[in-house]
């Protein structure tokens, strides 16, 4: 007979596995890209907030940060499992392009700072828009 002294330890060495297959592991680093000097990165640091900075290569002096998107935690979800980070960074033109875990694309026009996220069907797409926050 197992006494109940014993019985709560062997009820946390049962759950250990479980609780650790519920924790989603960090993200991969997304490769920074560059273009006239300034260099446009990711730093996923926060699931809840994805944004981009743009920084000075040569001295690192931060230009700018931007948000690109927002995740809403549901409270009677495990949080963690609702993040979601960016997975890429690409160059077209003067437009910064993200992609997301989700496969969402988004747009940053350089010139403006302007984010759109393409909302495509098989016959047209539409988008919306969201302006930009400079660092100070």
């Amino acid at each position: 007979m197992i006494r109940s002294s014993h019985l709560l330890p062997l009820l946390v060495l049962l759950a250990l596995p479980v609780i650790s297959i519920a924790k989603r592991s960090a993200p991969k680093p997304v490769p920074p890209v560059t273009k006239n000097s300034i260099l446009y990165s990711a730093p996923n640091n926060n699931g809840r907030v994805a944004y981009v900075t743009a920084s000075d290569a040569n001295t690192g002096k931060a230009l700018w940060k931007l948000t690109i998107f927002e995740t809403k935690i549901k409270p009677d979800l495990e949080e963690d499992v609702q993040w979601v980070f960016i997975t890429r960074l690409w160059l077209d033109g003067n437009s910064l392009l993200i992609q997301d875990e989700k496969a969402r694309r988004y747009r940053v026009d350089l010139t403006t700072k302007t984010v759109a996220r393409a909302r495509c069907y098989w016959f047209f797409c539409k988008s919306s828009r969201r302006g930009a926050s400079d660092l100070a």
